[in-house]
C-alpha cells in the first residue's frame, strides 16, 4: 500500500478527489499555501494499493492543469532578477509506502 500525497492548486483539488473517487479511491484533502508563489494549495492524501499507484497518477495527471502565473514582485533576491511570469506545473505527487492501513 502506498500513500499519495499530491499537491496541486486548490481550483483543481476538487475535479482530482471527485475522479478518484469515481474510480474507486478515497481521499481526503487539506488547504495550504505555497511559500514561492504565495498560491493557495491543497493537499490530496489519498491510501492506494501498489497495484494501482499508475492508475491513480493517470488521473491526478489527467484532471491538473498548467497555468502561467505572475511571480509576486515582493520576494528578496538581491540582483538576481525572477521573470515575470512563470509555468505552474499540475501537481506534485509524493509517494511513501504505508506499513498499515486501519479503516475504523
Amino acid at each position: 500500500m502506498k500513500l499519495l500525497v499530491t499537491v496541486t492548486e486548490k481550483m483543481d483539488a476538487s475535479k482530482v478527489v471527485s475522479a478518484l473517487s469515481m474510480a474507486g479511491y478515497h481521499s481526503t484533502v487539506t488547504d495550504s499555501s505555497g511559500g514561492f508563489l504565495k498560491k493557495e494549495n491543497a493537499i490530496i492524501l489519498s491510501a492506494i494499493d501498489d497495484k494501482k499507484v499508475n492508475a491513480a497518477l493517470k488521473i491526478i495527471k489527467d484532471n491538473t492543469s498548467e497555468k502561467i502565473v505572475d511571480v509576486p514582485t515582493d520576494i528578496p533576491l538581491g540582483s538576481f532578477k525572477l521573470p515575470p511570469q512563470v509555468k505552474v506545473g499540475k501537481a506534485v505527487v509524493i509517494t511513501l509506502d504505508v506499513e498499515q492501513f486501519i479503516k475504523l
